[in-house]
């Protein structure tokens, strides 16, 4: 396990904040609007379970609570690790994902992941909550087959007469490029033929590794999917998910749509200050667990022309307020429609937060020396709603500066230091001042093979 000791502990996040976990070996970044309530997240560094297929474990190994805890945005987790090839266990650097692992069925599902070879970091987005690892591939010389990551779906508890999105991670490891990659179905113990559809990259997706497709609501049925995902490569190396499809396949299971609530927003608002935005994910519910799964908006609409719509991910939409006076803000999944009705006034901000990814920072939050990372602002008004602001980033001068105001807003350079450093950072606008603890991480000092002692803090090269 990289790390000196088990991380473990307890956060509290509010939806309208969202909130920047920090541990040892990970840290979570939970956007604003991505939980329905005040929600009790809690982390434990776990053991590394086995090996399986080519998927090796590798250092860490992550498990969240609540367990099955839904997102109605992406959450961006990063589990960062120890270079050097003896902790690599002899495997490729750029094949290390971030995978969910089922203890029960010792199945891996794989997230993907943006490498960051200089600062050994793993990057990606999740959306519930579960046992999550750090991973490396085994890889052969020569062409290797692409690796397929195993399917999520959306809503995760398929249901009968709505349309699902399937997403999975489809990697190439070597210089070939993904030719096809369809998706097969057929209605769980029906024994009939498979259809499939065709696969695509989401245009979204930073990492270039998830693909997706829509399944027909007519498909769905209450029974649920027996489904396998195939994939070509540029030479020809054709791989399935399961190995043997379509021999064995994969299960999703249905249900029947809830008969008083089968639809909702992940909240109720009734009041919006114009100018400011809510950031609204679609529900669906089926009959048989209190569960609701979020799934993306096919429309979205604020009527009567007194705000405009957008989507700042593909899973969420965003209503912003434009015009005073009463109006509803509209959703639609399916053949299922929403409507909650919704009043524009005038009003002003009345707090401020530094954001970081989208939620607001930790206090103290912690960063390396010599690292840029990018801040944001929003300002609330007084029912939560939220816009993003321009005001003036200042630091103490002592942990980093602030890159130019037009050029460089918001980007914040931790100074090089050996040692760790505790400053501040703040934002300034209009009368309102925001504060936040800064901890630069030293980068520590070259050991001394002649001083006689071992000196634990020192870095070896």
């Amino acid at each position: 396990m990289f790390g000196s000791f088990f991380a473990s502990n307890s956060v509290s996040v509010k939806p309208e904040t969202g909130a920047v976990i920090q541990a040892p070996t990970m840290s979570l970044t939970i956007p604003l609007g991505a939980l329905d309530e005040e929600t009790v997240i809690t982390y434990s560094e776990t053991s590394l379970p086995e090996p399986s297929g080519s998927v090796v474990p590798i250092q860490v190994a992550y498990k969240f609570g609540p367990e099955h805890l839904q997102f109605n945005k992406p959450v961006q987790m990063k589990i960062c690790y120890d270079g050097r090839p003896e902790f690599l266990k002899g495997k490729r650097e750029d094949s290390l994902q971030i995978q969910h692992y089922d203890p029960k069925t010792n199945k891996y599902i794989s997230y993907g992941g943006d490498v960051d070879l200089v600062n050994h970091c793993v990057t990606t987005s999740i959306y519930h909550f579960s046992n999550y690892i750090l991973t490396a591939q085994n890889l052969v010389l020569g062409n290797n087959p692409p690796t397929i990551g195993g399917a999520t779906f959306f809503p995760g508890r398929l249901i009968e007469g709505l349309p699902a999105t399937v997403r999975t991670t489809i990697t190439d490891w070597d210089a070939s490029a993904i030719v096809t990659a369809r998706f097969y179905y057929r209605t769980q113990g029906s024994g009939s033929i498979f259809k499939s559809i065709v696969m695509l990259p989401d245009e979204n997706d930073g990492t270039n590794q998830f693909y997706q497709a829509k399944i027909p609501a007519t498909d769905i049925v209450a029974q649920g999917l027996e489904y396998y995902i195939e994939v070509y490569d540029s030479l020809n190396a054709r791989v399935t998910r399961p190995a043997t499809a379509p021999t064995a396949f994969d299960t999703v299971n249905g249900d029947i749509r809830d008969a008083v609530t089968p639809i909702r927003f992940q909240t109720t608002i009734t009041r919006m200050t114009a100018g400011f935005s809510r950031d609204l994910t679609v529900q669906v519910k089926g009959n048989s667990s209190a569960t609701y799964y979020p799934v993306p908006a096919e429309t979205m609409t604020f009527a009567g022309g007194k705000g405009v719509t957008s989507r700042p991910n593909w899973l969420s939409a965003r209503y912003t307020a434009q015009v005073i006076g009463g109006s509803y803000i509209q959703a639609s999944y399916g053949n299922l429609n929403l409507s909650m009705p919704i009043n524009v006034y005038p009003g002003i901000m009345v707090r401020m937060l530094i954001l970081y990814n989208s939620a607001e920072l930790p206090n103290p939050f912690e960063v390396t020396a010599g690292s840029t990372t990018a801040l944001d602002a929003v300002g609330y008004d007084s029912f939560n709603n939220f816009i993003f602001v321009h005001p003036t980033f200042a630091s103490d001068g002592v942990i980093g500066t602030f890159g130019d105001p037009f050029s460089d807003f918001g980007k914040f350079t931790a100074l090089y230091y050996p040692t760790d450093r505790t400053g501040t950072i703040s934002v300034s606008l209009g009368g309102f001042t925001s504060t936040y603890n800064i901890l630069v991480k030293g980068f520590g000092v070259l050991c001394q093979y002649d001083v006689g002692r071992f000196d634990s803090t020192c870095i070896f090269n």
